[in-house]
């Protein structure tokens, strides 16, 4: 599974990083998880919280 920073979250859905870490401390994104060495969030993931949200269109 390929996971995405913070950083890359916000590139690719135009979300600004601190807002991203602060939906991160509110539990609006689901917390990241560990695979293949790896700390992260899936794409799908990130993308139903921020639909859920209002900030990216489904």
């Amino acid at each position: 599974m390929d996971k995405l920073t913070l950083m890359q979250i916000s590139h690719m859905y135009d979300v600004d990083v601190a807002a991203l870490h602060a939906m991160v401390g509110r539990r609006a994104l689901p917390e990241p998880t560990w695979s293949d060495g790896r700390l992260g969030w899936s794409a799908a993931d990130v993308r139903a919280s921020l639909q859920k949200l209002g900030l990216q269109r489904a």
